[in-house]
This record gives structure tokens, C-alpha cells and sequence, in this order.
């Protein structure tokens, strides 16, 4: 009998230690991945659960000035919108600009005048609405919710990762 409870023990310490040394081995580029397809799953819930239009979120790939490497930019579609919305409006100015000035202006048009640091501005009610939004979708779908805990977790497993990689 003791040796039956000895081995019980014995494969639970080593089924315990096989787990802590799996998790321990959890690369941060592996859950880095993981994250990202999470991500992307919650995302794609989340539009098809989601019943106002324009909060319906649109992922883009950019390359930030500067960089080679490309990151994944995701905004609700009235952020996207009032960007190219903006984007005109600052086109159209620097034309008037340029055909009010001609040649005589050397450093061209300032198409940037009179904007915000952000460029266009996203009204503070429509922000909250989208949080709201966002909020009550959650609370209609527990698979959304679920996928969200998912990402959550990975992200603590990454930092995790992250930092006992650069304690070494």
C-alpha cells in the first residue's frame, strides 16, 4: 500500500514538474504568436457579435517611419473614418495653398496649419459610446469574454517569460 501511495506520489511531483518545466520553457516569441492570434480571434468575434457599424473594429499593417518591421494597428471604423476624413481636409488645404502662393513660397504649403497635435479630433461622446459599446458586447457574449481572459493570461505568461528571459 505504501508503495502504491509512494508512486502516486512520485508521478504527481513528476507530472508537476513536467508542467512547471513546459511553462518555464514558454518562449516569448511562442506566446508572442499565440497572443496575436488571440487577438485576432477576439477581434473577429467581436465584429460579428458587435451591432453598431461603425464600431466595428479594422486592423491595417504599417511600417512606422524609421522601422523595417511592420505592426499590426487595429481602431474602431469612426476613428478610421475621421482619419481620412482629416487626411482630405488637409490635402484640400494644401492645394488651396499651393495654387494661392505659386512659386513664390520656396518651403511649399503648411499643410499641417491650424490642426491639432493629433490631427482630426474624435468627439470625447463617441468615445465613450464605442467603450460602452465595447462593454456591453462583453457582457452579451461569454466566448468573447473568454477570448479576452485567453489574451489576458497570455500577456502575464509573456511578461513572465520576458522577464526571467532577461534576469539570466
Amino acid at each position: 500500500m505504501k508503495n502504491i501511495r509512494g508512486m502516486v506520489i512520485a508521478s504527481a511531483l513528476a507530472m508537476l514538474a513536467a508542467q512547471a518545466s513546459s511553462m518555464a520553457a514558454e518562449s516569448p516569441g511562442k506566446l508572442r504568436a499565440e497572443m496575436t492570434r488571440a487577438e485576432r480571434e477576439f477581434i473577429d468575434l467581436y465584429n460579428k457579435v458587435n451591432t453598431v457599424p461603425e464600431f466595428a473594429i479594422a486592423c491595417r499593417m504599417e511600417t512606422p517611419t524609421g522601422s523595417n518591421f511592420a505592426t499590426r494597428i487595429c481602431q474602431p471604423k469612426y476613428i478610421v473614418t475621421a482619419n481620412a476624413r482629416t487626411a482630405g481636409e488637409r490635402m484640400q488645404s494644401a492645394v488651396a495653398a499651393g495654387v494661392n502662393t505659386g512659386a513664390a513660397n520656396s518651403n511649399g504649403p503648411n499643410v499641417g496649419a491650424g490642426m491639432g497635435a493629433g490631427g482630426g479630433s474624435v468627439d470625447a461622446a463617441k468615445e465613450e459610446a464605442f467603450k460602452q459599446n465595447m462593454l456591453d458586447t462583453l457582457q452579451r457574449s461569454p466566448e468573447l469574454r473568454a477570448l479576452g481572459d485567453r489574451r489576458d493570461d497570455l500577456q502575464a505568461r509573456y511578461d513572465e517569460a520576458t522577464k526571467r528571459k532577461s534576469s539570466r
